[in-house]
């Protein structure tokens, strides 16, 4: 699997439900707990920034995480910063990357980020009543990000507890409960 690939794919279609987002619901719940679509559409431009940093193999500073990045060309920016990341992601950096003042490997990175589109674009997407099938390869990594990161996000507090779901379902729907997330959440 490139990283690049998995990185465009998971920006594509969070870019796809960013661009629907309908105008007037910011303020609306999503399956985050205490976020609404303004909060999230902020946390996924900040994603989106931090993978174009990072594939170019720059810092990418903590303040990231506390600014507000919503404006009217919310959509637009998520693109440009996407394009930018599947370019630098093209070639992984080969130093480890600071992540807040944290060096971490490259591709701990590019996992971590692409999970949180992957995770994200759902919420978003149940949160505004779009559709939203990832790519199997996007679930793939996120659920590999999920069984080695899931109990420290816990602890963190990043993290619900798992919620319980049936054998049955999907490998995404899987994921989605491991990350403390209800698949059947409706707005």
């Amino acid at each position: 699997m490139h990283l690049d690939t998995v990185i465009s794919s998971a920006a594509g279609q969070t870019g796809t439900v960013l661009r629907g987002v309908p105008a007037g619901r910011l303020a609306a719940p999503t399956p985050c707990a205490d976020w609404d679509v303004r909060t999230l559409v902020n946390h996924l431009l900040q994603v989106g920034s931090a993978l174009a940093l990072a594939g170019r193999g720059g810092p990418v500073p903590g303040e990231l995480w506390t600014t507000e990045l919503v404006d009217d060309g919310f959509a637009a920016r998520f693109a440009t910063d996407a394009a930018a990341a599947f370019e630098g992601w093209a070639t992984p950096p080969a130093a480890p990357i600071s992540m807040g003042g944290h060096e971490m490997p490259p591709a701990a990175v590019a996992a971590m980020l692409a999970a949180d589109l992957t995770i994200h674009g759902w919420d978003l997407a149940r949160a505004t009543n779009q559709d939203y099938e990832p790519d199997p390869a996007a679930v793939d990594l996120t659920a590999r990000f999920m069984a080695e990161m899931a109990e420290q996000g816990r602890a963190m507090g990043i993290f619900a507890p798992p919620v319980p779901v049936t054998p049955d379902v999907g490998p995404f729907a899987t994921v989605l409960a491991v990350s403390g997330r209800d698949p059947s959440w409706r707005p």
